[in-house]
């Protein structure tokens, strides 16, 4: 059972124009099926630093059919947090087995102009972000290697 999250996007009434596009984008292309959002919602020129992912909408259009698509339950994801500042705009989303983090930066025009991600394994099968944790440090020892002996 996931907690309540009062920070929840889609409930939101206060969303800028930017955080609309990027969740609308999120929903109905990136875990949906409208590629056709692309070319209104992604800038031509459009920067990727995602490793792997060529540049422009051609090289997004191509991950989401090569590799997006293809991830089990891609549909189903949950956006937890989002927050704008002036052109940029972070969203804190799950998907079944990761959390990720994507950064866009919009330009003049309210298109997805550049954009950066961090991507974790879920630290737990059931994982919920708005769960309080309990102190419990040993999954730090696997994370940062401390019983390899390095600094």
């Amino acid at each position: 059972m996931t907690e309540p999250n009062p920070y929840d996007p889609w409930q939101r009434t206060d969303l800028t124009a930017n955080e609309r596009t990027l969740l609308t984008f999120m929903r109905d292309c990136m875990h949906g099926d409208d590629l056709s959002l692309i070319d209104t919602l992604v800038a031509e020129d459009y920067i990727q630093h995602t490793p792997g992912i060529a540049q422009g909408r051609e090289g997004l259009r191509r991950y989401i059919m090569e590799v997006a698509r293809k991830r089990p339950n891609r549909t189903q994801w949950r956006a937890v947090q989002i927050f704008a500042s002036g052109d940029m705009v972070i969203l804190h989303k799950l998907i079944s087995s990761h959390a990720i983090a994507d950064f866009v930066r919009f330009n003049a025009d309210g298109q997805m102009a550049e954009h950066w991600d961090v991507v974790a394994p879920l630290s737990e099968p059931d994982y919920d972000p708005m769960r309080t944790s309990k102190e419990d440090l040993s999954r730090f020892s696997a994370v940062f290697d401390f019983d390899s002996g390095r600094d």
